[in-house]
């Protein structure tokens, strides 16, 4: 049985602040991980709630971004 290739995707991305740390990281499939960045390239938060918001949501609903407590 074939595996499906897998990459490390960094939650915060390095290039805004993100560690290398297990807390930041997670195996995604690759096709996972290229649409992410193809979608949201290094995008913080809200600037991806805004894009989800604008562009693919059900106008009756919202995405809101925040830090958690």
């Amino acid at each position: 049985m074939l595996r499906k290739p897998q990459s490390i995707h960094h939650r915060k991305p390095r290039s805004i602040g993100g560690r290398n740390e297990p807390r930041n990281r997670v195996l995604l499939p690759c096709k996972k991980h290229d649409a992410w960045h193809l979608l949201f390239a290094n995008f913080t938060p809200e600037r991806i709630a805004e894009e989800i918001n604008r562009l693919y949501l059900d106008p009756d609903y919202v995405i809101v971004a925040r830090k958690r407590d």
